[in-house]
């Protein structure tokens, strides 16, 4: 059975080059481009793991933490990656005190983003840092 993941982010660009990769790597992927779609996903399907943009509007905002607020209330949440290009300190402490699985500085490399990914799967262990480029 294939893993299931989520990707969201509002860069079409982004959004397609992460299903594309994680498509080719053999997981199920659905992807939203705003917290509406992320939430409307989310409430009609289990995913093993959420990779979440911090900011999915153009202003500056932290919509990716709300969905990792709230996949936190969960009995059983899936991992959740948050990415950001534009990461303030506040953003990073708040998702530290979410408890989100990763907190990473875009541009990330999608082969490192795979490693992860499986990593917070149960694959095999590697070293994963809180920073990427």
């Amino acid at each position: 059975m294939c893993e299931r993941l989520l990707v969201v982010d509002d860069s079409d660009t982004v959004r397609q080059a992460y299903v594309a990769h994680f498509r080719q790597a053999g997981f199920e992927v659905e992807s939203a481009a705003t917290l509406k779609e992320a939430a409307e996903h989310l409430a009609s399907s289990v995913f093993d793991v959420v990779i979440v943009d911090c900011c999915l509007s153009s202003t500056v905002g932290s919509e990716g933490l709300a969905i990792a607020a709230y996949l936190r209330q969960m009995r059983s949440a899936p991992p959740v990656v948050v990415l950001t290009a534009y990461g303030e300190p506040h953003q990073a402490s708040a998702a530290a005190r979410l408890g989100v699985d990763a907190f990473l500085h875009k541009p990330v490399s999608l082969v490192w983003l795979e490693r992860l990914v499986r990593s917070r799967l149960g694959g095999p262990p590697h070293e994963v840092m809180a920073t990427a480029s």
